[in-house]
């Protein structure tokens, strides 16, 4: 008959615990990792479709206002259609710049042509214009600061009058990336860029 001492094991469990907890610490870490990259990406896409509204809706109001100012040449043909508007003139914020001095020129009371005769003098075609150009200056001012345009009318004897309107602002949008970025500003910031907006008007 044999006998011994029996066999007895001893597992380390305190050794193991703390390796445990170290690899639960660890995954910990990078879960929050993770999740910070996510809501990093999230409020980048965020920034990025707000200004992608403020791009799309300052570029319909552009073209708006260029809009209302062909409105304006087209209501008044006795001036920019008879070929005596000047062949270039440009407005930037509120100040009118006219080589011939009729678009500058200092509006004075009057009013629309009508059936009755009116107490007031009434508007000749020129204080019209310039009436209608220093209103529309005024009002691109108020919406677009340190805006400028430009304006050019083809006035050749026995063509229809042409005129284009350029203008032009400044646009600020998010960069998405380095590449889309430019200047010294981080990847990601706010950047700005001058944008024009053309439009061909046939007074």
């Amino acid at each position: 008959m044999l006998s011994g001492k029996p066999s007895v094991s001893f597992t380390d469990n305190t050794s193991r615990s703390a390796r445990e907890r170290g690899f639960t610490l660890l995954e910990v870490l990078v879960a929050i990792l993770v999740v910070s990259l996510g809501l990093l990406g999230l409020a980048k896409m965020q920034a990025l479709a707000i200004s992608n509204t403020q791009i799309s809706s300052s570029r319909s109001m552009i073209a708006l206002q260029a809009s209302s100012m062909a409105a304006a040449m087209q209501g008044n043909t006795g001036y920019w259609a008879a070929g005596v508007a000047p062949a270039v003139f440009s407005t930037a914020g509120t100040v009118v710049t006219d080589a011939s001095g009729v678009l500058n020129q200092t509006v004075t009371t009057c009013v629309a042509a009508s059936g009755s005769a009116p107490t007031t003098p009434v508007c000749t075609p020129a204080q019209l214009a310039a009436y209608d150009v220093q209103t529309w200056a005024a009002n691109m001012n108020a919406l677009f600061p340190g805006y400028g345009a430009n304006f050019a009318c083809n006035n050749v004897a026995g063509a229809p009058v042409t005129c284009t309107i350029t203008i032009t602002w400044a646009e600020k949008y998010v960069a998405l990336n380095r590449t889309t970025a430019t200047g010294t500003a981080a990847s990601g910031g706010q950047q700005t860029a001058v944008q024009s907006y053309t439009l061909y008007v046939s007074p």
